[in-house]
């Protein structure tokens, strides 16, 4: 693998349980950090999933966040990725396509801890 552009880390600042147009359940977790290269950024990390599968152990999820650089100006951030959980802990490993405003694109591999609040990772160059 190759070598991260930087790390993530950030606390939850918020969680929500909601239904869906077409009756799933959208869980929603807001997070604030820092980021390398990015500094301050607030983000929603959200899986939805058929209620049968409420208690599943892997899936599919979207990120958006914006950060705030330097220099004041924002970034917006729009990921795809999945997530699974760890072992038998409330802690899910979670992969992200990521597409910045500014056009570029990144890839996240990160670690959401429930029981910790806490969504921590590493940024990698992707094509």
């Amino acid at each position: 693998m190759a070598e991260p552009l930087g790390e993530f880390k950030s606390k939850r600042t918020g969680f929500a349980l909601t239904k869906t147009a077409d009756g799933q359940i959208q869980q929603t977790v807001s997070y604030e950090g820092t980021a390398t290269g990015f500094g301050a950024f607030i983000g929603t990390l959200t899986l939805t999933q058929p209620l049968e599968e409420a208690g599943a152990n892997s899936g599919t999820c979207t990120w958006i966040a914006k950060a705030i650089l330097d220099d004041k100006s924002i970034l917006a951030d729009l990921a795809e990725g999945t997530w699974e959980r760890m072992g038998s802990d409330l802690r899910f490993r979670v992969l992200l396509k990521n597409n910045l405003s500014d056009g570029r694109k990144l890839r996240c591999v990160g670690v959401a801890d429930s029981e910790a609040g806490t969504f921590e990772g590493q940024m990698y160059e992707a094509q």
